[in-house]
């Protein structure tokens, strides 16, 4: 099976959660990036997402980017670590470049 698409672009979501908040959403669609920190106990800066729609009901954001995701992820998981093409590496932070599509966090 294939994960919905926006025209040619795959459809990624984010929960709301302390990681997620409303002002990084804010923050997000004015910019047109999202951004990732390391996991706990990493030391590569990671833009996380969940693939697919945001479910029904859910607060969080729906977006769509041209960037492949990193190789091997979970299913259901995607994640851009950098730097390479489209995953720029600023500080302790990677980010990628989006469209968001829905915000059900604003």
């Amino acid at each position: 099976m294939t994960e919905p698409t926006a025209g040619n672009e795959r459809i990624y979501h984010r929960l709301e959660s302390p990681s997620q908040t409303p002002e990084d959403t804010i923050r997000q669609a004015r910019s047109g990036a999202i951004w990732g920190r390391a996991a706990r106990g990493a030391n590569v800066p990671t833009v996380k997402a969940y693939t697919g729609p945001l479910p029904p009901g859910r607060r969080g954001i729906e977006f769509t980017t041209s960037v492949p995701v990193d190789y091997g992820c979970a299913p259901g998981r995607a994640e851009w670590s950098g730097p390479r093409p489209g995953v720029i590496i600023d500080g302790e932070f990677a980010k990628i470049d989006v469209m968001i599509t829905k915000n059900t966090q604003t």
